[in-house]
C-alpha cells in the first residue's frame, strides 16, 4: 500500500521529527511504501515577518524584551543551526514527495496514486501551528474517493482557536474520513463540540508505539548515567531558573540546557541522536515538552514536568494521566526535588503503555493492511 503522511513542516522541533519517524517506520516494517509530504510553511517577506515578529512578542513577552527579535533571528539562522536535523530528516524521512507549498501543490498530490493519506501526529489540528487548517482536514481531497484518516491528531489545547467559519469547514471535511482518532482524551470531546463528530478515539502518540530498543540504533555510546540535570524548556523564566541552579549545586550536577529555539543555539544544534542520548544518559530530565516526556518514559528517566500553557497544556496532562504519572507535574518551581526523588513504578507504567500500544495498533490495523502484531525489529 502506497501511503502519503501530512505533519507539520518539519524544522527545528525534535519531538516534530521524532513522531513522523516513528509512524513512518512502524508502518513500513509491514511492507507499506509510506512517503512524508514534503510540507513546506509559505513565509512572508523578511520585511513583513520582522513587522509581524516584534509587535507579536512584544506584546506577549513585555518582560522578556530578548525574546522580541528571537523569531526573526531564528528565521534568517535556521538552514545553519538546523543542518544536523536536516540530516536525520533525510537519512530517515525519505522518500518524500516534490515540495509543497500551496493549494496547487496540495492538490497534485491526488495524482501520485497513494492509496491511503494519513494526517497526524503533533498539533496539525491547532490553528496556531497549522496555517491553512483546512489542508490538515484534507480539503484538497474533497470531492474525490481517496481514503484518509487520522492518526494521533492533536489539538494541542482545551481553548478553541477555530474561528466559526473554519468549524463549519472542517465539520465538513471530517466526514470524509474513514477513522479518527485523537492524541489526547479531551481531543474526544473537542470533536464533538466543534465538527459534530462523535467517533473519535484516542491513541498513542507514534513515538511510544516504538519501544526504547527501536531507538537504539540512534543512541551514541552504552547507556551511562551521567551527572547531568537536562533541561528542555522552551521558556525558562527566573524562579525556574533558580530552582535549577539550586539543585544543581547541591546535588553536584551539570545543567545541560537544550532548545528548540535556534536563536538561542550557539553553532549548529545538537542533531536527534545527540538530543536522545543526552536525555536517556542523565540523571534527571525537567521540561515542558510532550515528546521529551514520552522519551523520559520509554528510557525509565527521573523526570519534572512543567506546564507550558501557551504551547499546549492538554497534552502533557493528558499523557502522564494516561499511564498514571500525573505526580510529575510541577505546580511551582518549589517542587522540582520533591517530584525527580520520588519513585517511578516502571513495570506498572510498562504494563499500562503496552494495552495502550495494542489499541493503537488495533486501529491503524482496521484501516492499513498488517498483522496484528508487528515484526521483531531489525538490529
Amino acid at each position: 500500500m502506497k501511503i502519503a503522511l501530512l505533519t507539520l513542516p518539519l524544522y527545528t522541533n525534535y519531538g516534530s521529527v521524532l513522531q513522523a519517524f516513528a509512524l513512518k517506520s512502524y508502518l513500513e516494517r509491514f511492507g507499506h511504501d509510506v512517503w512524508l509530504i514534503d510540507n513546506h510553511r509559505q513565509e512572508p517577506p523578511v520585511g513583513n515577518l520582522f513587522l509581524r515578529t516584534v509587535l507579536r512578542r512584544a506584546v506577549e513577552s513585555l518582560f522578556h524584551h530578548k525574546e522580541i527579535f528571537a523569531e526573526l533571528n531564528d528565521a534568517r539562522t535556521r538552514g545553519y543551526k538546523m543542518a544536523e536535523i536536516e540530516k536525520f530528516i533525510y537519512r530517515h524521512l525519505s522518500p518524500r514527495t516534490f515540495p509543497v507549498y500551496d493549494e496547487e501543490d496540495f492538490i497534485a498530490l491526488r495524482d501520485e496514486g497513494f492509496d491511503l493519506f494519513i494526517v497526524g501526529s503533533d498539533q496539525v489540528w491547532r490553528p496556531r501551528y497549522a496555517k491553512k487548517i483546512t489542508r490538515y482536514f484534507f480539503s484538497f481531497l474533497e470531492g474525490t474517493s481517496l481514503r484518509r484518516i487520522s492518526y494521533a491528531a492533536s489539538f494541542g489545547t482545551t481553548a478553541c482557536e477555530y474561528t466559526p467559519a473554519e468549524r463549519e469547514q472542517c465539520a465538513r471535511l471530517i466526514t470524509g474520513f474513514s477513522g479518527v482518532s485523537v492524541r489526547e482524551s479531551s481531543a474526544i470531546g473537542q470533536c464533538r463540540d466543534y465538527f459534530g463528530y462523535d467517533g473519535a478515539r484516542q491513541v498513542l502518540d507514534p513515538t511510544l508505539l516504538l519501544t526504547a530498543e527501536d531507538y537504539a540504533p540512534f543512541l551514541k555510546g552504552t547507556p551511562a548515567s551521567e551527572e547531568t540535570l537536562f533541561c528542555y524548556l522552551f521558556r525558562l523564566k527566573g524562579g525556574m531558573c533558580r530552582a535549577l541552579g539550586r539543585l544543581a549545586s547541591q546535588r553536584g550536577l551539570r545543567i545541560l540546557r537544550r532548545t528548540d529555539r535556534t536563536s538561542e543555539s550557539r553553532g549548529r544544534m545538537p542533531g536527534i541522536e545527540q538530543w536522545l542520548t543526552e536525555l536517556r544518559n542523565a540523571r534527571h530530565v525537567v521540561t515542558d515538552s510532550f515528546h521529551a516526556c514520552a522519551f523520559c518514559i520509554l528510557f525509565h528517566k527521573s523526570f519534572a514536568a512543567c506546564i507550558n500553557r501557551r504551547r499546549g497544556s492538554a497534552r502533557v496532562a493528558s499523557l502522564l494521566e494516561l499511564l498514571g504519572l500525573s505526580n510529575r507535574i510541577m505546580a511551582s518551581e518549589t517542587d522540582l526535588a520533591a517530584i525527580l526523588d520520588s519513585p517511578i513504578d516502571w513495570s506498572a507504567v510498562d504494563r499500562k503503555l503496552e494495552a495502550r500500544r495494542a489499541d493503537s495498533r488495533e486501529f491503524l490495523a482496521r484501516f492499513v493492511e498488517m498483522a496484528p502484531e508487528p515484526p521483531t525489529p531489525r538490529g
